[in-house]
């Protein structure tokens, strides 16, 4: 599982470094004074909107993930105890995403 985890904190790298980039060209069109929010607004919705895409799209991969990964793989073992605490860790997350 370690290998699965590597693969998976690689692209949620990927995924940080790529919104990061999409906050700082939002924030770099900001501290522009000529730019002017008013000549397209939805230029900023749309960028916005974006970020807010990439974010659940992250999020919906790191809960995937831990689906997957760690929950399955302690209920297939057969390890009752520790796959309980999977699962009320799992819902703790759903509780959270769905907020």
């Amino acid at each position: 599982m370690a290998y699965c985890c590597d693969v998976e904190r690689k692209k949620l790298k990927n995924r940080i470094a790529r919104i990061s980039g999409q906050i700082k060209a939002i924030e770099s069109k900001l501290k522009d004074e000529d730019y002017h929010l008013e000549e397209d607004p939805y230029e900023m919705v749309k960028q916005l909107t974006a970020v807010k895409g990439a974010v659940n799209g992250m999020i919906t991969s790191y809960v995937e993930h831990f689906a997957k990964g760690h929950f399955i793989e302690n209920i297939q073992k057969g390890d009752s105890i520790q796959a309980q605490a999977e699962v009320d860790n799992f819902l703790e997350i759903i509780k959270v995403v769905g907020k």
